[in-house]
């Protein structure tokens, strides 16, 4: 950033930092869940997968309306009673959502309930990418929403899912977003601000052209991993396993992607980011072909290790860049909104190719994304620009 950001500011403080990867966790709790969340919901509403990914992507539709528009008021608003506010929306439509008993109608509490994660997760990565060290503090960020996802999936399919259904599902998930919500509170009230207005670099996107790619690099991978990601609970039904066998391996895959995130904390530049990047990438595309073949619980289990692995160590890395490039420290902010956009895209076209052409299609267009936003990642690099200068 142009700007020089206070060191002894309170952003930097282990509170705020704690409290604002407590905030993006409960934001992104519902990516985090939706192997077991669409295959409940697939079971209460009989949906297809082209319906169960449509879900998906109508959540991170509300959430990517939020997320754009974090640029105009992450600056000038109080971080408490955002985050206070974004929680009570997030928990009331996930409540809501338990309660219907239409498709349609729980497609539009679904996406009520994306406005409340969009303002959790735009807000936690507007004060991450503020402090002092934004790509550890992503990898510590990462870390948080996987160990809590970790153990909802460890605890939900076994203690609620079973006994409770759908319904059931949707109001613990809500119950502990509320009580992670009140991390809100040890945020600061506001930020060091900003040198640059986000708005002025919007309305001039050409004097920041490798940010931008840095951005679209990113929503393109991310369609790559979310569009695996939303029907690994699927992946494993079709092929014999029970729903209970499925959720302590998906629970026992998030302790890879916690692995992953960690090792992104504490690696930092030490290999580069070039080397994470093609690692993480190799590791996603070696799980993809392992998918397609016949799985038992071993495989399935150790293969969704990887791939959690694989996503946890690279992101950070992928993250950082976008700050890295962004100097003016204006558009890391829209980090949250191009995730969600590869939210939307990888369930939505996921769900398709699944019901047109099999999982054989979902696999091939999955692994084509993943290549290519490795590949706009790296023609940075080759442009004489670094990909990240870490000092984790």
């Amino acid at each position: 950033m142009s700007q020089p950001i206070l060191l002894h500011h309170q952003i930097n403080s282990r509170s705020c930092i704690t409290a604002a990867s407590l905030l993006s966790a409960s934001g992104a709790t519902i990516f985090m869940l939706l192997p077991i969340l669409l295959g409940s919901a697939s079971e209460y509403l009989t949906l297809n997968e082209e319906q169960a990914g449509l879900l998906a992507s109508c959540y991170f539709s509300g959430f990517l309306l939020v997320c754009l528009s974090a640029v105009l008021w992450m600056q000038r608003v109080n971080w408490r009673y955002v985050g206070a506010i974004g929680t009570l929306i997030l928990a009331a439509g996930l409540t809501t959502s338990g309660m219907v008993e239409s498709y349609q109608a729980l497609l539009a509490c679904m996406a009520a309930s994306g406005v409340g994660g969009g303002i959790l997760y735009g807000l936690a990565i507007g004060v991450l990418s503020d402090t002092q060290n934004p790509d550890r503090n992503f990898g510590i960020k990462l870390l948080a929403e996987v160990m809590l996802a970790a153990a909802l999936l460890f605890i939900l399919p076994v203690y609620v899912s079973d006994q409770w259904g759908f319904k059931g599902l949707m109001l613990c998930v809500a119950a502990v977003v509320l009580l992670v919500g009140l991390a809100a509170f040890f945020l600061p009230a506001q930020g060091p601000g900003a040198a640059t207005p986000a708005e002025t670099e919007l309305k001039n996107p050409q004097k920041n052209g490798p940010t931008w790619v840095a951005l679209i690099a990113l929503m393109i991978y991310f369609a790559g991993l979310s569009g695996i990601w939303a029907f690994v609970e699927r992946i494993g039904a079709g092929n014999g396993l029970a729903t209970d066998t499925i959720g302590m391996c998906l629970s026992f895959s998030l302790l890879g992607g916690a692995s992953g995130a960690f090792c992104a904390a504490w690696w930092g530049d030490k290999y580069g980011s070039t080397l994470p990047l093609l690692i993480s990438s190799v590791l996603l595309l070696a799980v993809m072909a392992i998918f397609s073949a016949p799985l038992n619980v071993s495989a399935f289990a150790l293969a969704s290790f990887v791939f959690c692995y694989a996503w946890n160590y690279g992101l950070p890395y992928q993250m950082g860049l976008v700050v890295s490039l962004d100097q003016k420290g204006s558009l890391a902010v829209l980090m949250s909104s191009f995730l969600s956009v590869g939210a939307i895209i990888g369930p939505a076209v996921g769900g398709m190719l699944i019901v047109s052409e099999g999982y054989g299609g979902l696999y091939m267009v999955m692994a084509l994304a993943v290549v290519m936003g490795l590949g706009l990642f790296l023609s940075l690099h080759r442009q004489g620009r670094r990909l990240a200068s870490y000092s984790i």
